[in-house]
């Protein structure tokens, strides 16, 4: 059943600009003088995967789950221009999926399937939904780095029955009870089997666990992990990238990890991202809180569309669309064009968020003007705009194109 990065290869509105006043940002003297920050691209490297088709016949010996058993179970099929992919998801509400960032990282929403309610892949059983907006946390490199989450949301919701529910994430008190040394948790999936082929039905396997190691299995373990301990020759394996490590507390079932990586023959300790440690990110981009109810994102997250923004400006001030705190995008084009009062001079610059600063990762400075465009190519993170009213007073505008 996982890893290695553990994918398998298969057979808008109007928003005001909120005035921040007018000092701008400590600019290097290597840069133009009327931007309002570090210049330079500080997102994320975008991880490559290659998916390995020299695995091991000797894999997990799990046992077949019985339909509704892990009733939070999600099946993807992830098109990209490298090929089709399978990994595994955990329901986390009627609308989002939860999953390893290295398994829709680089792929668009469009190429993204969602099955749920389904044990057998090749019945009929449960159902298959669009994805509409992919979301990789911003800080993911790559799998033994740390940040391997990410979040999908659906096209229309699902309906729960008995074998579709979702399963909740684990607040700090249910982590203290079921995430810790010895015990054991379960990974399911339709990965990779001990027959060296993917699996028809769903399969899972009960492992020891091991919270925030410093290695696994010998291996360095990234912060905020769960090493997967390697126990009576089972374990997960490709296919199961992005699956649930689950266990049940008080009646619910809580999603503790999800497979990310581990050794390529799949006879090994696996490394789990910790579910826990990113409670806020979830929160913010989905909604979706630990104690399972739904509050509204902050930011919402965006949808493609256009969006407009405006603003009154005196000479020398700045101002951020949608607001200081931005906006969160999983990726793609995103195109702004500012227009302000005739004779003014304003200047658009675009600016992605890495760790708690800022940095300008598109400008546009045009001398004498307030019309400017952007059009950047923008992985995932968070966004905002910025204007600078480099001369002249007046009203501007910024048409959004995402």
């Amino acid at each position: 059943m996982r890893k290695t990065a553990f994918m398998t290869l298969l057979l808008a509105g109007a928003a005001a600009l909120t005035a921040c006043g007018n000092t701008a940002p400590t600019t290097p003297a290597a840069e133009a003088s009327r931007a309002p920050a570090t210049l330079g691209d500080a997102g994320r490297m975008t991880a490559s995967f290659t998916p390995d088709a020299s695995l091991s016949e000797q894999i997990v010996y799990g046992t077949i789950s019985a339909r509704g058993a892990r009733p939070y179970q999600a099946y993807l099929s992830i098109a990209t221009s490298d090929g089709n992919f399978m990994c595994g998801g955990s329901i986390i509400n009627n609308q989002w999926i939860l999953t390893a960032a290295h398994c829709v990282d680089g792929a668009s929403a469009s190429g993204v399937k969602v099955r749920v309610g389904a044990n057998k892949l090749s019945s009929t059983q449960g159902k298959v939904i669009n994805a509409s907006a992919l979301y990789v946390h911003p800080k993911y490199v790559g799998t033994s780095h740390a940040y391997d989450i990410a979040l999908i949301k659906l096209s229309n919701t699902i309906t729960f029955d008995s074998y579709t529910k979702a399963i909740k994430l684990p607040s700090n008190t249910v982590e203290s009870v079921l995430d810790v040394a010895g015990k054991y948790a379960v990974v399911s999936g339709w990965g990779k089997t001990e027959n060296g082929t993917t699996s028809d039905d769903l399969r899972e396997v009960s492992l020891p666990i091991t919270p925030n190691p410093t290695k696994c299995g010998g291996s360095y373990a990234p912060a905020n992990t769960i090493c997967g301990e390697y126990y009576q020759d089972k374990d997960s394996c490709g296919g199961d990238s992005g699956g649930p490590l689950a266990q049940s507390y008080n009646g619910d079932f809580y999603v503790l990890g999800i497979v990310s990586y581990g050794p390529t023959a799949c006879r090994g300790n696996g490394v789990y991202t910790r579910v826990n440690a990113y409670l806020d990110w979830i929160k913010q981009v989905s909604g979706v809180t630990a104690d399972g109810s739904t509050t509204t994102p902050t930011p919402t997250p965006t949808t493609p569309g256009t969006t407009t923004y405006t603003g009154d400006f005196v000479e020398g001030q700045y101002q951020y669309a949608p607001g200081t705190d931005g906006y969160y995008y999983s990726g793609g084009t995103i195109k702004g064009t500012l227009t302000a009062t005739a004779g003014t001079d304003f200047d658009l610059y675009l600016q992605k968020k890495s760790g708690t600063s800022w940095y300008n990762v598109a400008m546009s400075e045009k001398d004498g003007t307030s019309y400017e465009s952007i059009s950047y190519s923008a992985s995932s993170g968070t966004y905002r705009w910025v204007v600078n009213a480099y001369a002249g007073s007046g009203t501007a505008t910024i048409t959004e194109t995402k």
